[in-house]
């Protein structure tokens, strides 16, 4: 493929025509961006973006600039386990929208309200188009910390240096292919290696297929970011492995031999190996919390899962209230951040987090139930009603789990508390 890799995005032609073309009329002329016609992978103007679901998760969103050159999906931090292979089917979808030459927003309406596929997820057909002033804007919305990479110009057809990812100019072809790779899924039962950070941390776990040559690097998800992260510099050494033409049960155990690393961790030479009856059942342990707390974050406008959460009645929203007022606070900047449910109004949604032990949720969490009546998240609700509406007995232990909770999502980090 010439050029960049493709964005996030993919899949058949859509029968029928193109949703918003009056009258059935033919879209506007419209010239792609690269001599492949793919479109641009970020853009520095305004977009448009729908979410996209999976199995009831909220896992990303589908976006496209209002050039109609630009398109992608962005995957949410934190589902990179249940919609691993969600990039890729959209990814697929929007360069076969490319080859037909569609622009780019009407690539991305025609698949609103389609059937979810099993992997790449599905737009709802109540599902609210919202606006952003850039692919800046829409990555904070689930990462406030974002910054754009310095080479965030090779996605604008540039090279780092200024020069043009168009080679027509006397520049010479520019080629990208993907390094051979073992199969990411496997239907049978696996074997697995934790890889841990120095302080024991377990990252997430290394697993290879009995039977067959699949291997990976799977997160655990009580390490939220961190274990993310180590994600990365796993695929690279295995894709060496496999160039190398090692099997991959042999490469889970050649993994033992890589030194540790900041970001992946490492595997001690003496860690036993386990085995799992599948994939699905290692995946399952990797979902246990045990090294940090579960997180919730704010509820974001647009979001169908937001929109679905029914409204509480009063006396239930008060005990809701009243629990999460009450919990104990980890980190509080003072700051206030807008309401996006509320834009015009000034800055109030405030920055900080709270615990009861046994989840952190942020500060917008109360203010949005209080301001807007938009409840928790449901898995948060139900915990509070499991606890009957009052907060357990709380304790240093519960203070360091839950800002250990708060550094695993590489969030504001509280600062030293003073002596007692």
């Amino acid at each position: 493929m010439n050029g960049v890799p493709p964005p996030d995005g993919p899949s058949g032609p859509f029968p029928g025509g193109v949703p918003g073309a009056p009258g059935g009329a033919a879209p506007a002329p419209f010239r792609a961006p690269y001599e492949s016609g793919a479109y641009r992978p970020v853009t520095r103007g305004p977009l448009i973006y729908v979410p996209v679901m999976l199995n009831g998760d909220h896992v990303g969103y589908l976006w496209a600039g209002t050039d109609d050159r630009s398109a992608g999906f962005l995957r949410r931090p934190g589902f990179l386990d249940v919609a691993y292979g969600t990039p890729v089917v959209w990814s697929q979808r929007l360069q076969e929208a490319s080859r037909q030459e569609l622009p780019s927003r009407d690539a991305v309406r025609r698949w609103i309200g389609r059937p979810e596929d099993p992997i790449g997820g599905g737009i709802p057909a109540d599902a609210t188009e919202r606006t952003a002033a850039g692919y800046t804007e829409l990555r904070r919305l689930d990462d406030p910390g974002y910054q754009p990479s310095p080479t965030d110009s090779i996605l604008y057809g540039e090279l780092p240096d200024g020069s043009p990812m168009d080679r027509s100019k006397g520049w010479g072809p520019l080629s990208f292919t993907l390094p051979p790779s073992y199969d990411l899924t496997t239907t049978g039962p696996v074997r697995h290696l934790p890889v841990v950070r120095d302080d024991g941390l377990v990252l997430g776990y290394l697993w290879a297929g009995l039977h067959d040559d699949a291997a990976q690097f799977l997160p655990r998800a009580d390490a939220a970011a961190v274990g993310n992260a180590a994600m990365s510099p796993w695929i690279l050494r295995l894709r060496e492995l496999r160039a190398g033409g090692v099997p991959a049960i042999e490469a889970l155990e050649r993994c033992r031999t890589f030194p540790a690393d900041p970001a992946a961790g490492h595997v001690r030479p003496d860690a036993p190996a386990q085995e799992s009856a599948s994939l699905d059942d290692l995946r399952r342990h990797a979902s246990v919390y045990g090294q940090s707390l579960r997180f919730s974050e704010n509820p974001v406008p647009g979001a169908p899962d937001v929109a679905r959460r029914p409204a509480l009645d009063p006396q239930e929203r008060d005990a809701v209230l009243n629990y999460l007022r009450h919990g104990l606070t980890l980190y509080d900047s003072g700051r206030f951040f807008a309401d996006g449910f509320d834009p015009a109004r000034p800055q109030r949604v405030p920055d900080s987090y709270h615990t009861d032990g046994t989840w952190v949720w942020r500060g917008g969490t109360v203010h949005h139930l209080d301001h807007h009546g938009i409840p928790p998240e449901q898995a948060l609700l139900r915990h509070i009603r499991d606890n009957r509406f009052r907060l357990p007995p709380l304790g240093p232990d519960d203070r360091e789990r839950g800002e250990q909770t708060l550094r695993l999502h590489r969030l504001l980090v509280p600062p030293p508390r003073p002596p007692l």
